[in-house]
């Protein structure tokens, strides 16, 4: 409380100046007239109408001109050949890089109830339609794993996990292509 008391003064002389180079800076507020310049002489009044300043011109544009230089050819006199300089166009590099595809595999388990994982591998991949999801499911079972989508591998991998974190759990494996 004392860091307070000893700090308010200061605070208040420095408002006190911020408002003082307000009024001196665009004259909308003013003193009051016969007072020192302190918290109490500062009032809110409005000074007379503002000088309107006849329209500024506009700023004259200087128009560019493009200057072009021609290369050098060989001098008639001399028969000399010119040289030309053979500039390296830059490789244009395409977004078409190769990229590693992964298979997302639904591995069969004996415990597993059709219903709850078809409704699973709908949830998961909505692109692969419910009656396709029980041929997968009974694909899994028979042979031991069903192939469910081709992705990249940052996608499979998402998948397989979104697979084990799903009640129930569905075991998946990811493999590349």
């Amino acid at each position: 409380s004392a860091v307070v008391e000893t700090m308010a003064p200061i605070a208040l002389r420095l408002c006190i100046a911020v408002l003082g180079l307000l009024v001196r800076t665009t004259g909308a507020w003013g003193p009051v007239a016969g007072s020192h310049m302190g918290a109490s002489s500062m009032v809110a009044t409005r000074r007379s109408a503002p000088v309107m300043m006849p329209p500024m011109p506009a700023p004259a544009t200087k128009t560019r001109q493009k200057v072009v230089t021609k290369p050098k050819t060989a001098d008639p006199v001399q028969g000399k050949p010119s040289q030309k300089t053979n500039i390296a166009k830059p490789k244009r590099q395409t977004s078409s890089a190769y990229v590693p595809m992964w298979k997302v595999l639904l591995l069969g388990d004996e415990e597993y109830e059709e219903d709850p994982v078809v409704g699973v591998i709908v949830e998961v991949l909505p692109e692969i339609p419910m009656d396709e999801a029980r041929r997968k499911f009974a694909e899994a079972q028979a042979k031991g794993d069903s192939l469910l989508t081709v992705v990249n591998q940052e996608h499979a991998e998402a998948y397989v996990s979104q697979f084990h974190r799903s009640t129930p759990m569905v075991f998946a494996d990811a493999q590349p292509e």
